[in-house]
């Protein structure tokens, strides 16, 4: 399985810079060095919120793009995201706020190349870390496989200039043989803690 990176820009509603999440179809840069299995949380520099790495995961390092960290099942995978059935990442950025956020994130996923089939199962708001939320669950198709994924916004901050801090978790399962089940997306949201600053 293939992922690469989207962006989502700002006249999609999250303001400030670009929000890059990962989706099936283009290789990213891979880093061999960074995370281990052993690393108990991912999360990176400017990002305020973690989230667990699960047993079987590892966290990797697209150099093109530091600021998002992501991690990729199975942790055996030493390709990078080339070899994975799942990926993770988080992000912090500024919004409008959670729902705009969250389904910016969704649209720019959905909106790649080869992406076919998506369809939203559910969304609405959501408590994270004792914060509000928004989060958009949706599935699509790529020649490969089938996905399912989840984008969750998260109100991390007060509200400036019409914007308010915002931090994203992605996740995505595939249901190729040997992927994780898809209710590791809720294990992984449902882990998210934020950093003090």
């Amino acid at each position: 399985m293939r992922f690469a990176h989207c962006v989502v820009a700002g006249a999609a509603g999250v303001a400030g810079s670009a929000v890059l999440f990962a989706a099936p179809a283009i290789a990213a840069r891979f880093d061999p060095s960074a995370g281990s299995v052993g690393d108990p949380r991912l999360s990176g520099p400017g990002v305020d919120i973690s989230v667990a790495i699960p047993t079987g995961w590892r966290q990797v390092t697209d150099e093109s793009h530091p600021q998002l960290p992501q991690m990729v099942y199975p942790n055996t995978c030493s390709k990078g995201v080339t070899c994975a059935s799942a990926l993770a990442s988080v992000l912090s950025t500024s919004a409008i706020n959670a729902q705009t956020a969250a389904e910016a994130a969704e649209q720019a996923v959905v909106g790649q190349p080869g992406i076919q089939g998506a369809t939203i199962i559910s969304e609405g708001p959501i408590q994270v870390a004792g914060r509000s939320g928004h989060y958009v669950r949706f599935s699509y198709s790529q020649p490969n496989g089938k996905l399912q994924a989840e984008t969750v916004a998260i109100e991390t901050g007060l509200a400036s200039s019409g914007v308010i801090p915002t931090s994203l978790v992605f996740v995505t399962v595939s249901d190729l043989a040997g992927a994780p089940p898809a209710s590791v997306i809720d294990d992984i949201v449902g882990s998210t803690q934020l950093i003090a600053r």
